[in-house]
């Protein structure tokens, strides 16, 4: 490792007067050298300052040559770069920051919005080429964000009570991870390897249809785990959900069932407490709002299920569609559920 050689107290503390005297780029080399001497590696260096390596390491070679004056700018052509480590650190700071934070009304960043800020803030003016290369070269790009779920404050509760309820279960007790998804006539598209400069061309239906399928995924509960239910239903009501619900029943006869599902209106219907209140061995036991999504096995079986018989790929018509489920489910045995990650 290299390390600046050792300083006495005398040239410590001249190095901190010219470092609160000296400005910009000289006084970040200077306190570069003062956290050499205290033991500072030139990558914990280089991540500080937010720069190269070999910067670092030039710099300190240059004061074991020349002492103080060798962290000086030598005379060079040209202008100097004018996104400089200031410069870099501001951008930096700025597109980690909403512009709603700042007084802006704009609600992202760009670079013309971005050289208007570094004018504004610390009276720099860079072009917006400048300004790009600087945001590449930390690593930034233009992308586009993807939408994501609130998150519940009460979850880490919930969850714990969840928990709590699946541990005192009775041994006779049934757990099921239960969930509902739509297939769709129109396909889904999902990415695949094309040539470049070709395009895939997946053809739609006239008029869509969906079908929607109820699944219910059997948990360890000191038996054999991964077996699984399902029933494909013209649509998703409470009218379903409860004959879903009776189909349950009629698999597991006179067992008590603990349902784990998500807070789907149709889960917390009128009519389904009515139901529940009439069929006290079927409790519903609901995750953290917004969830489902993560917490629930159930969703592997539906990506797995999509992705076989949906994804890229159009149906003669909807039963032909319901048919291949029916086919993905005659293989789903409770091994390839295990295989899957979804019985636990």
């Amino acid at each position: 490792m290299m390390f600046i050689r050792p300083l006495n107290d005398h040239e410590r503390q001249e190095l901190k007067r010219l470092a609160r005297r000296e400005v910009g780029r000289v006084s970040e080399r200077i306190r570069i050298i003062l956290l050499s001497s205290k033991g500072y590696t030139v990558p914990q260096i280089a991540d500080i300052f937010e720069c190269d390596q070999a910067s670092v390491r030039n710099w300190i070679e240059r004061f074991e040559a020349e002492g103080v004056k060798g962290l000086h700018d030598r005379p060079r052509c040209g202008r100097p770069r004018k996104a400089g480590v200031v410069a870099q650190h501001t951008i930096r700071q700025t597109v980690q920051t909403q512009p709603s934070a700042l007084g802006y009304i704009f609600g992202f960043w760009t670079v013309v919005t971005l050289c208007a800020h570094l004018v504004v803030s610390i009276r720099l003016q860079v072009s917006t080429a400048t300004a790009r290369r600087a945001l590449w070269r930390m690593g930034s790009r233009w992308r586009r964000p993807r939408h994501t779920l609130p998150i519940d404050p009460a979850a880490r509760d919930k969850m714990w009570w969840l928990c709590e309820q699946l541990l005192r279960a009775p041994k006779e007790a049934v757990i099921l991870c239960m969930d509902e998804c739509d297939i769709h006539l129109l396909p889904v598209l999902r990415s695949m390897w094309m040539l470049r400069g070709e395009q895939a061309k997946v053809p739609t239906p006239g008029l869509n249809r969906k079908r929607s399928v109820f699944g219910a995924l059997e948990l360890d509960n000191g038996g054999e785990s991964g077996r699984w239910v399902y029933e494909v239903f013209e649509r998703r009501r409470s009218e379903e959900f409860i004959a879903f619900m009776e189909r349950l029943m009629l698999s597991y006869p006179h067992r008590p069932l603990l349902l784990v599902l998500d807070n789907a209106s149709i889960h917390k219907s009128k009519a389904v407490m009515e139901w529940l209140g009439q069929h006290p061995a079927v409790r519903l036991l609901y995750l953290p709002t917004y969830a489902g999504h993560r917490e629930n096995p159930v969703e592997k079986v539906w990506w797995r299920l999509k992705g076989q018989i949906a994804a890229n790929r159009l149906h003669q018509d909807i039963d032909a569609l319901v048919g291949s489920v029916h086919d993905f489910f005659a293989s789903f045995t409770p091994q390839a559920a295990r295989q899957l990650g979804v019985a636990a």
